[in-house]
């Protein structure tokens, strides 16, 4: 090879690495702006009504907080856990999935990597593909661990910011990442699918329904996702030994076993599953 020709390589070579560095910094700031929120509602969404009062003069949908009584919510909240676990979770586990699927790409984009596209399937399944910079096997141990615990991590969200009084924000809040991953990440016609008619629900939500129902919903949502995460990772229990799971992945990392990581993702999930359950009632 002559010297011209390697050294236009190189500047390829460092051309492609200085586009790959800006890609992974944008997809970094993007899993901060989408976590911060997360972190905004656990914290028990602070500054709340003064959000809450700009906003209503700023935005032409009812972002009003509304109270709705302990029971009521306790209520719709258990709805949705037993629709989460019971027979329904044929349909509702889908939900969970989306949540899933969502917590492997943020955490891949928050540790420097890039979320290359998110697939939901029609069977209830999913798969999160994500490029990494450089060998870095703790991080992939750290994608590997989230998925199960996403969902029972937003429901606990979920119920924090409808007691705060923050519902209709969170539904934005969600309609607003669906419809990001939509146009970066989401690449599988179900996907597709499911992600538009969940963001059309909530945004009917937003603009339709008085601002009690959207605090039920969103309760019920919590509820949801605490039974689905919940379901989820005793499947994942029950078929540790197949080899095509997230605890297996970890297992295999590590070379510890399968039964540890999937016992402690089960044990998570019932733990967020139960917090979620008993905020309302011991806040």
């Amino acid at each position: 090879m002559s010297v011209e020709p390697a050294a236009r390589l190189r500047q390829a070579v460092a051309a492609e690495q200085r586009a790959g560095g800006r890609v992974g910094v944008m997809w970094s700031l993007l899993a901060l702006a989408v976590l911060a929120p997360i972190v905004w509602a656990l914290a028990g969404a602070p500054a709340t009504p003064e959000l809450v009062e700009r906003l209503s003069r700023a935005l032409p949908v009812d972002v009003t907080a509304a109270s709705v009584s302990t029971s009521a919510l306790v209520v719709a909240l258990l709805l949705g856990a037993l629709l989460g676990i019971g027979r329904a979770q044929v349909a509702t586990t889908h939900v969970s999935t989306v949540a899933h699927e969502l917590g492997h790409g943020l955490a891949a984009a928050a540790l420097g990597g890039r979320i290359d596209r998110l697939r939901m399937h029609r069977d209830g399944s999913g798969v999160a593909e994500a490029t990494l910079p450089g060998r870095r096997p703790v991080s992939r141990f750290v994608i590997s661990a989230v998925g199960y615990v996403a969902p029972g991590v937003l429901a606990l969200a979920s119920i924090r910011a409808a007691l705060a009084g923050a519902a209709v924000l969170w539904v934005a809040y969600l309609v607003a990442v669906l419809a990001i991953m939509l146009v970066l990440a989401i690449r599988s016609w179900w996907g597709t699918l499911l992600v538009v008619v969940l963001g059309a629900l909530g945004w009917a939500l937003i603009t339709l329904a008085p601002a009690p129902v959207a605090v039920l919903a969103v309760a019920a949502l919590a509820g949801v996702l605490a039974g689905g995460g919940l379901v989820d990772a005793l499947v994942q229990w029950r078929g540790r030994a197949r080899g095509r799971s997230d605890a297996s992945s970890m297992a295999r990392q590590t070379g510890l076993p399968v039964g540890l990581f999937a016992g402690l993702h089960m044990l998570l999930a019932a733990s967020l599953a139960v917090v979620t359950v008993a905020l309302p009632l011991w806040p």
